[in-house]
């Protein structure tokens, strides 16, 4: 099942795009689903995604332009995947030269598409799960949902231990308020963003996560969170 993974579908046949959705969210997948280019990349200045997948051609920013622009922000390291009619082996060739991870020509199947997502979105995990999440002074136990820090506990609860996971296994990352909400509290939970933001002011406090830890978790207004690594000497000149 696709439980966490949070999938933007950009595609202005909005028949094609009710099918897809419906299929990912059948699958535990969280899909916002947008009918044009404009409205895609507006977004993105507040959401974050795990996967991309668009159509090439649209009315007014078309597929290529968006993977270009998506290809210039260097925020953007999401894997994309083409939906669409152009099937071409030079259209192919192009698309994929140009960076998008897989091409799905139209009509679209069920079952290859769910197998193409699944494709991708393993290859473009940084590292195998781990058991354990080693980051000094923290040793995240993914198994025993157990956190230390500097070899000792630190008493989290369920949601404040999964919050810190996912960040954790994001660092670096930007991270939308609704892809943290969707991500730890569940596709269609009933808690706002207020919630996201509780919960990290608590784990901000219980983990102590500033420069002289070497992380740093900071607010970025009006889009989200990001976990960073920093080089506490540097704060302590």
């Amino acid at each position: 099942m696709g439980v966490g993974l949070r999938i933007a579908l950009v595609d202005d046949d909005v028949h094609l795009a009710q099918a897809i959705k419906l299929w990912l969210e059948e699958q535990g997948y969280d899909v916002m689903q947008y009918s044009n280019g404009r409205e895609f990349t507006s977004a993105l200045r507040k959401e974050s995604f795990d996967l991309f997948i668009l159509d090439w051609v649209m009315p007014d920013l078309d597929g290529e332009q968006i993977l270009s622009w998506l290809t210039e922000q260097s925020e953007h390291n999401t894997p994309v995947i083409f939906v669409t009619q152009r099937d071409s082996e030079e259209d192919i060739a192009k698309i994929l030269n140009m960076g998008a991870d897989d091409y799905i020509t139209k009509p679209v199947r069920q079952k290859e598409l769910l197998a193409r997502i699944s494709a991708v979105t393993r290859r473009s995990q940084v590292s195998p799960q781990k058991e354990i999440l080693e980051c000094p002074p923290y040793r995240i136990n993914l198994t025993s949902h157990s956190l230390l820090k500097n070899d000792e506990p630190v008493k989290l609860t369920q949601k404040e231990f999964e919050l810190v996971a996912f960040l954790f296994k994001n660092i670096g990352r930007l991270l939308s308020r609704g892809h943290i909400l969707s991500s730890v509290w569940g596709h269609g939970s009933e808690f706002t963003t207020r919630t996201v933001d509780t919960h990290v002011s608590r784990i901000r406090k219980k983990l102590d996560l500033n420069p002289d830890n070497g992380w740093r978790l900071s607010a970025i207004y009006h889009q989200g969170y990001r976990l960073e690594q920093v080089d506490k000497e540097e704060f302590a000149k």
